[in-house]
């Protein structure tokens, strides 16, 4: 993370939920495709909506404040949320704190899991092939792309009505070229799963 970014966002205006964030996440924690154990899930709010969620490392973290085992701690450096298996019982208090939803349970570890910015180098944004996903400078910054993303989806509708009564839109060169940059990413996730596996 650069100096003066704040915290993890996705744009709604570009996500276009495709699940490969989801993917990449899990192969990167779990070195395996399993969108269940991704510590960044897409949410599809309405068929046109999509949003990634994902720890937004607040400057002060419920989670944190309310674990009874202090098995959650932040940096102060890079604020990435950091948890001690061995301390965490996976009571769930931090996931109900969470207002972001972004503290899933681990059942195989018996306790909880967060993302961690893969280190300072998420995977899901390097795989994102419309670079949805991003770092905010503020609260405000954040707003202001869910205001560009509302009037976005009110400017396809009104394309999508205005093709219904005959006018002649070109819709699909923008789809098209989306089309080229997701299989360039899943032929790159798909290298990266077999390093993993050595073939």
């Amino acid at each position: 993370m650069e100096k003066g970014e704040k915290f993890f966002s996705v744009n709604p205006e570009k996500c276009i939920g495709c699940n490969l964030c989801e993917f990449a996440c899990s192969l990167e924690k779990t070195g395996d495709f399993n969108p269940l154990q991704s510590r960044i899930r897409i949410v599809r709010m309405s068929p046109l909506i999509n949003q990634a969620l994902t720890c937004k490392l607040c400057e002060d973290p419920l989670c944190v404040d309310v674990c009874l085992k202090k098995a959650l701690s932040q940096s102060k450096e890079t604020r990435i949320i950091r948890i001690n298996s061995a301390k965490c019982d996976g009571c769930g208090l931090c996931i109900e704190a969470c207002p972001y939803g972004a503290i899933r349970h681990d059942e195989s570890a018996k306790a909880v899991v967060i993302c961690d910015l893969c280190d300072g180098k998420p995977e899901c944004k390097e795989i994102c092939p419309v670079e949805a996903i991003e770092f905010s400078a503020t609260e405000k910054d954040y707003k202001a792309k869910w205001t560009g993303a509302y009037k976005k989806w009110i400017d396809e509708s009104k394309k999508f009505i205005r093709m219904t009564e005959g006018e002649d839109i070109d819709i699909f060169t923008e789809s098209m070229e989306i089309m080229e940059k997701l299989e360039e990413k899943l032929k790159l996730l798909f290298e990266k799963k077999s390093s993993k596996r050595g073939y």
